[in-house]
């Protein structure tokens, strides 16, 4: 039985290859994304629109149980070939959280070249993805762990990425997601100058009423589960009771930003993350 709440679930890139080993943590095959939103569609989840995500987490407004929102980390070319086509089959839509400086080029990072036969999305793809409804929204400008940033660099992460995005397609954009999930206050106080209403860590769990804006749980998708394990997630928003217990507690101890900091300064190996 699912429990109260929206699952936002965080994919980043579809591996028509079944997934190259290395790539596990940020790909997930085409064959489990189709039986993914094949499974959600059977069970009656419809897209949450942007309207009523809103009213949940700024006026605390119960909506269906059968709502789902799909967000995908990078800018991979995958999304463009793969993703959007069967979302749409399914009458679903996405949000893109969008590293803007590798737009149009092969991925230099590390990170990125383990899905090696990927690319980065050009503007032209990403245009094709806003018209047939996907949100595109920022995750930064060089894809940086925005705690190692001093003020200036997150401020330029924040602005330049933005100002990017909405001159290109000409719509708004004021969510973030953090790369890596990683952040800590000064990110956090920056956040409403630039220009941002809300913000996705990676902290497990469904979306509640009055979720705190810049801090919105999403669930990880990736290639390590099979389909009863993102049946779990999605239901309960956690990938297991452990997880579950682990993610409450850290949300209560992490409830100040200003404490979270403090604790993983001190202690970086307090057993949460930096998420």
């Amino acid at each position: 039985m699912a429990v109260p709440g929206i699952p936002v679930l965080n994919y980043h890139a579809i591996d028509n290859n079944e997934a190259t080993p290395s790539a596990r943590n940020v790909s997930v095959s085409l064959t489990s994304f189709t039986a993914h939103v094949k499974w959600l569609h059977a069970e009656g989840y419809t897209s949450v629109t942007k309207e009523e995500l809103r009213e949940v987490i700024l006026n605390g407004k119960k909506i269906s149980d059968r709502k789902v929102l799909f967000t995908f980390d990078d800018g991979y070319y995958s999304l463009y070939k793969y993703a959007l086509g069967i979302l749409s089959d399914h009458g679903f839509t996405a949000t893109l959280f969008l590293s803007t400086s590798f737009i149009g080029k092969p991925y230099e990072q590390n990170d990125f070249k383990f899905v090696k036969h990927d690319r980065q999305l050009s503007w032209e793809e990403i245009k094709v993805l806003s018209a047939n409804g996907w949100s595109i929204q920022s995750h930064g400008y060089n894809h940086f762990r925005m705690n190692s940033l001093d003020k200036d660099a997150i401020i330029k992460e924040l602005s330049l990425s933005k100002s990017i995005i909405e001159q290109n397609l000409g719509t708004v954009v004021d969510e973030f997601a953090f790369p890596y999930g990683i952040y800590n206050n000064k990110v956090l106080t920056q956040l409403p100058a630039a220009g941002y209403k809300f913000a996705y860590s990676v902290h497990s769990g469904k979306l509640l009423p009055g979720a705190r804006r810049y801090r919105l749980p999403r669930i990880e998708i990736n290639n390590m589960d099979d389909m009863e394990s993102f049946k779990v997630k999605v239901t309960t928003g956690y990938a297991s009771p452990e997880n579950e217990r682990r993610s409450k507690v850290r949300d209560i101890i992490y409830a100040s930003p200003v404490v979270k900091d403090m604790i993983e300064k001190w202690t970086p190996k307090f057993g949460f993350g930096n998420h």
